[in-house]
């Protein structure tokens, strides 16, 4: 059972913490001198001492180990600074959103997407609800699966577009397009006339390929460490029109969507030769940690992409 002390300094700590007193926390540490913090937050040095005094009490640990040669965090300031940062962004966000409502906004739509799902026609699908939700602002930012499911998780973002390639748990995945992965080979390459491809039959030759933290590359990973071949990887890039470009420009063979053989195959001279693999045929998937929590802003953008894709007849089959 919690007892009343830690009851009471719990209610205390919630009503007292000061955004400002963490902001000039925060300038102390990065100034590394209470006299620069007080200079650049525009306060005298003597304010900016007794607000970090007041900070430490109502915390009842020192954040500070303050010296003739300026400040340093102590451990628990270490920690704590990481905890600051991430709420001062959280108030300038929220600030810049309330200014947004107050000129005419009426929703607010964090979305973190794959380059898989841009390249599947997720643009098109944000411009369509946009037309129709004129006062509604989206936040579009291309991450690599992994990272969007991480924002997903810490609440960074509302909706992520991605492959289903990580199984992300515990998110709650909504199927929206499917797709086939093919090796991509340049025209003329000992492999350009085969209909369809293991991935065995790559791994004899260099690769081009995205990041490690790129989920088709873990997933690539784990493909050739089931063969047994080695991989053999001689370049990596960002997005799968820079993996084309390298494979056209004779640096390697490669993987990617199927789907990009319309928009890339004839002008960088490439094969797509599907892949006969299980694995070949991800969907790409709405992530969210749960739909009933999703402000209505962002459950109608879901509903948006749920209704295009049924109508399309992609809806996960």
């Amino acid at each position: 059972m919690t007892s009343p002390a830690i009851s009471d300094r719990d209610g205390r700590f919630s009503r007292r913490l000061d955004p400002a007193s963490v902001q000039f926390f925060v300038s102390a540490v990065e100034e590394g001198s209470i006299a620069r913090a007080a200079s650049r937050e525009n306060i005298v040095p003597s304010a900016i001492s007794k607000r970090l005094s007041d900070l430490e009490a109502l915390l009842g640990v020192a954040l500070l180990e303050r010296g003739t040669q300026g400040v340093i965090p102590t451990p628990a300031g270490e920690a704590f600074l990481h905890h600051a940062r991430l709420l001062l962004r959280a108030v300038e966000r929220m600030r810049l959103e309330m200014a947004e409502y107050s000129e005419g906004v009426r929703g607010h739509i964090r979305v973190r997407a794959s380059a898989s799902a841009l390249s599947a026609g997720l643009p098109a699908e944000i411009q369509s609800f946009s037309r129709a939700h004129r006062q509604v602002k989206i936040e579009l930012e291309e991450y690599e699966t992994p990272a969007i499911v991480q924002d997903i998780r810490e609440g960074r973002a509302d909706v992520g577009i991605g492959p289903d390639i990580l199984q992300p748990e515990p998110l709650k995945l909504i199927p929206w397009r499917h797709y086939d992965l093919s090796a991509v080979v340049p025209d003329g390459h000992a492999l350009a006339r085969r209909r369809k491809l293991s991935y065995s039959a790559l791994l004899q030759y260099e690769q081009v390929e995205q990041g490690y933290s790129s989920a088709l590359s873990q997933l690539l990973d784990y493909a050739a460490r089931q063969s047994g071949l080695a991989k053999r990887t001689r370049i990596r890039v960002r997005g799968f029109e820079a993996v084309c470009r390298m494979i056209g420009s004779g640096m390697g063979i490669g993987v990617a969507p199927s789907f990009m053989r319309e928009s890339l195959g004839e002008v960088y001279g490439l094969r797509f030769i599907p892949l006969d693999e299980p694995w070949a045929h991800p969907k790409i998937c709405i992530m969210l940690r749960d739909l009933d929590s999703l402000p209505n802003a962002a459950r109608s953008f879901v509903d948006h992409l749920r209704r295009s894709a049924t109508a399309a007849g992609r809806d996960g089959d």
